[in-house]
């Protein structure tokens, strides 16, 4: 077999194939002796079918089978130290005994990257800043969850978060199906009244109220499933309620130093968090210039491909907001904002990789066992569980490849100078 190497363009390789007839020919005897030890035609044994009747029977399906076996086989060999993207386009003629097979296969491939340069560059940084709004609504969630239920004592509307104790008579038509002297209900999520929240919500905390509710089918049995007319008198009111800031508090949510340690602590983590937001934006500025810098084509598939995670990571989202990540769909507008995106990142991690290799970056194993400790503690599980997921999925090298990008994205921007510019200033860009 021979093969010839064409360069298309920077990012495809046509490689043309010839295969001698003398080694067509033992491949199409080959097929017909597979063939034949199992083949049972009426009027023969099994096994004893003459090779010129498969021949004319089943010719045509062992000259295609055999083409592919050809084709991949010599695929395999000829590009087994070139990275490509997507399915082979693949250019063949007919196989035929007594003569030479050719064909050619089309492959997208990395290009070859030359940057003129990819330190020193200046990279906007816009540093984020905590407003008092800020830190007080971090200072409420914390407080929140201490939260407990208290009896509410003046006179307001009844709102989707409360607890109302309620004295409830429940008629189909002129006939009680229901009553009860006092039940508390949850108008979140109450199991016995489904839907009886539509009739209290937006009304007086002392009030008695009337009116027609359709119960769902998991209510309580009389009337699951029904619309009835009912008349209900709130008897009480009560909501979750969270404590106030003090430093009985602050020791038991964790903090040292009481109230104002408290403040000061969650001042500090969401001055890190910020830190690391704008420290991200400067990231994807600094792939922004070198992709600006530096034209170069991108394999079509390999796009392809960051589309495809592009989508399969907003399914995900759309799963844990409750939604079923079957029934999320992309219009025209989607599609297009979405390639932008994946062309983006498809650049970028060329880039990576380039850079990557030029420095001789790697990650080692303690920088994995970093990571598989940080998801551990994140997730309040052992590392020893994290490690076997990655392990029972074969994702290892997927976070090695991720955690590479992310050590040669802080080593670009550790040998680049941040630029600081306003947020009013980096709108202005960006518009």
């Amino acid at each position: 077999m021979s093969v010839q190497i064409e360069k298309v363009s920077s990012i495809e390789r046509k490689l043309s194939f010839t295969v001698p007839a003398s080694n067509v020919g033992k491949e199409l005897d080959s097929a017909l002796r597979n063939l034949g030890r199992d083949a049972v035609l009426r009027g023969f044994r099994k096994g004893k079918v003459p090779v010129q009747i498969l021949e004319q029977r089943y010719g045509r399906q062992l000259r295609a089978e055999v083409a592919a076996t050809l084709i991949n086989d010599s695929l395999k060999d000829a590009a087994s130290d070139m990275e490509f993207f997507g399915q082979p386009s693949v250019e063949k003629g007919d196989l035929k005994r007594g003569q030479d097979f050719t064909f050619a296969v089309v492959l997208q491939v990395k290009p070859e990257l030359e940057i003129a340069s990819y330190t020193g560059l200046k990279v906007p940084y816009t540093p984020g800043t905590i407003s008092d709004e800020q830190l007080e609504e971090e200072i409420g969630r914390r407080l929140a969850s201490r939260a407990a239920l208290a009896e509410v004592t003046e006179s307001r509307e009844i709102v989707a978060t409360d607890m109302v104790l309620a004295e409830l008579d429940i008629k189909d038509g002129e006939e009680s199906v229901h009553q009860h002297p006092g039940t508390m209900i949850n108008l979140q999520d109450d199991t016995y009244y489904t839907g009886i929240d539509q009739l209290l919500i937006g009304q007086k905390s002392d009030a008695e109220i009337s009116g027609e509710v359709s119960f769902a089918e998991g209510s309580l049995d009389e009337i699951a499933g029904k619309t009835l007319q009912v008349a209900a008198k709130v008897i009480s009111l009560q909501e979750m309620r969270a404590p106030e800031l003090s430093d009985e508090i602050a020791e038991e949510l964790g903090f040292e130093g009481g109230s104002e340690g408290m403040r000061t602590a969650i001042q500090g983590q969401l001055h890190e968090r910020i830190e690391e937001n704008s420290r991200n934006q400067s990231r994807a500025k600094l792939i922004q210039l070198l992709i600006d810098e530096n034209s170069f084509e991108v394999p079509g598939a390999l796009v392809e491909q960051q589309l495809n995670l592009l989508q399969e990571q907003l399914r995900i989202q759309a799963a844990y907001q409750g939604q079923d990540p079957r029934n999320v769909r992309f219009n025209d507008e989607d599609m297009v904002r979405m390639r932008g995106q994946a062309t983006f990142a498809a650049k970028g991690a060329l880039i990576l990789e380039h850079v990557a290799k030029t420095e001789s970056l790697d990650v080692t194993e303690d920088d994995l066992e970093a990571r598989y400790q940080m998801l551990a503690d994140q997730r309040g599980q052992t590392i020893e569980l994290i490690k076997g997921y990655f392990q029972k999925e074969e994702a290892v090298e997927e976070l090695r490849a991720r955690l590479l990008e992310e050590k040669t994205l802080d080593w670009l921007l550790e040998n680049s100078e941040l630029v600081e510019e306003s947020a009013e200033e980096a709108e202005a860009k960006e518009g």
